[in-house]
């Protein structure tokens, strides 16, 4: 009877060792398509934000202000300076939102800046201009009677008589420092295509994931059946 073939007790390691270098390839792809996806949504949501200056008119209702996120829109009328909030973040930092009336009654919550609250609006008819932003999620953090942890549209509407627009406006640093007040943070949403953009990258990690365990099960199986065969002799 013929001998039995040796296994040699370098091929696990050269499996593992393969594994390896095909997880660290995937890995590293994952980290290039994670910045990938930042470095776009940082260029969309800058060609959003500078793009042309929409206007925000009657025909901007519930059912279509979606397409005017992130945009930066102008919009006509007059703040209502008893119709003004604080809105607190985690951090402490208080934006000054007011009510400003369009001219078919309803009105646009405007983020003016940040500041105390003592900060009044100009007066008289003018045009402000701001980027259009969603509704903010309900705060999770305490703040004191009449303040808001968020821009909630849904709360504001409770509050003020007149029909809230469904979205508000965060000034623009210019117009913010003209009244007086710090410009305030614009937190952008998520554009199209970012979800996807990540779940790129996250697929590569798994792939690594899965290559270097698979190198592991491999290897561990291939030196059972060495051991195995060498018993059998």
């Amino acid at each position: 009877m013929g001998e039995m073939p040796v296994r040699s007790p370098w091929v696990p390691r050269l499996i593992v060792a393969v594994g390896v270098v095909a997880a660290l390839v995937m890995g590293w792809l994952g980290l290039w398509q994670a910045q990938v996806f930042t470095s776009q949504g940082k260029s969309a949501a800058a060609a959003i934000t500078d793009g042309p200056v929409r206007p925000l008119d009657a025909s901007v209702t519930g059912d279509n202000v979606g397409g005017l996120w992130g945009h930066t829109v102008s919009v006509s009328g007059h703040y209502l300076a008893d119709e003004q909030v604080l809105v607190v973040d985690r951090s402490g930092t208080s934006r000054v939102v007011t009510a400003f009336q369009l001219g078919d009654g309803r009105v646009v919550a405007i983020a003016r800046g940040v500041g105390t609250g003592a900060e009044a609006p100009p007066g008289g008819s003018l045009t402000q201009t701001g980027v259009f932003l969603p509704t903010e999620a309900a705060a999770d953090w305490t703040v004191a009677p009449g303040d808001y942890g968020s821009v909630r549209l849904q709360a504001l509407a409770q509050v003020w008589p007149q029909p809230v627009v469904s979205g508000y406006l965060t000034l623009d640093p210019a117009e913010a420092q003209a009244q007086g007040l710090r410009p305030a943070a614009v937190v952008l949403p998520t554009l199209d295509g970012q979800f996807r953009n990540a779940g790129y990258a996250l697929q590569w990690w798994v792939f690594a994931a899965f290559a270097l365990v698979m190198s592991v099960l491999i290897a561990r199986n291939y030196r059972r059946r060495g051991l195995q065969l060498s018993t059998d002799d």
